[in-house]
């Protein structure tokens, strides 16, 4: 045995094991797995291998099996040799991915495209970079600070989250951006916070258009048919009365006509 073998708590330290193992490794066909299973529980009835090593091993044969349309002869690529250590039970953590990759592709280059940058800095950044400084730029501009998490960033530039981390160093390394850290005592630590500080892309973004002012044209108000004519009526009584009162105060106020007052 081993020392590799013998410091596994569950492994494949019987020589039955082993060599189900390398059977295992050159099958190459469904059916060929289905008589390495067999083999397993076989083994295992017999008292050949062990417990954990037949879910070791039937792991490993699930791993194995062709997926989807892939069901042809010859799919099964081989496990490799075992070195000392088995796989894990666990699928291995997959990058996250958009679902959409062209729509983060336009949604990239549109923004990486934009005006978000002065002319001088954006030499010092590519294409998905220069994205994510739009976004971040954008949150400048709405509330003075971006703290925004990096999957969020990335998912509205269009990128990774490694290009929105690389983009974030670089920004700071040059001088154009600071990152405030808010950590919580035995909690988890907040979002960092992101400001501006370089003065002449502040004074870029003071000068450009508010990212958060609105597009498009003023909501028209609709007003029912018989409600604007009785506002309609109503301003005319209205007018009507008030002409009526200024025409009786301008009325003269002595005798009548014919009389004079110094014969009344």
């Amino acid at each position: 045995m081993t020392p590799e073998l013998r410091n596994l708590g569950v492994g494949l330290v019987s020589a039955a094991g082993r060599a189900i193992y390398e059977e295992l490794n050159g099958a190459r066909t469904p059916d060929q797995l289905d008589a390495v299973a067999r083999l397993i529980w076989e083994g295992y009835g017999a008292g050949r291998i062990s417990d954990g090593e037949a879910t070791e091993l039937s792991g490993c044969i699930e791993r194995r099996r062709p997926l989807g349309r892939h069901t042809a002869p010859g799919h099964a690529r081989p496990l490799g040799p075992l070195r000392g250590r088995l796989l894990s039970h666990f699928v291995p953590r997959q990058p996250p991915r958009s679902p959409d990759r062209k729509a983060s592709r336009d949604r990239r280059r549109t923004l990486g495209g934009s005006s978000a940058l002065p002319p001088d800095l954006r030499l010092y950044y590519t294409e998905g970079q220069r994205s994510v400084l739009c976004v971040l730029g954008g949150e400048v501009k709405r509330q003075g600070f971006c703290n925004r998490p990096l999957d969020q960033i990335g998912a509205l530039a269009g990128v990774c989250r490694t290009t929105v981390q690389t983009t974030m160093h670089e920004a700071r390394r040059l001088g154009h951006i600071k990152f405030t850290e808010r950590p919580r005592r035995g909690r988890k630590s907040l979002t960092n916070l992101v400001e501006m500080v370089s003065p002449e892309w502040r004074a870029w973004l003071k000068r450009g258009p508010s990212a958060a002012r609105r597009i498009g044209s003023n909501p028209v108000k609709m007003v029912s048919t018989t409600k604007s004519r009785e506002i309609e009526n109503k301003n005319k009584e209205t007018k009507k009365r008030a002409c009526e009162e200024g025409s009786s105060r301008s009325e003269p106020h002595g005798p009548p006509d014919g009389l004079d007052w110094r014969t009344a």
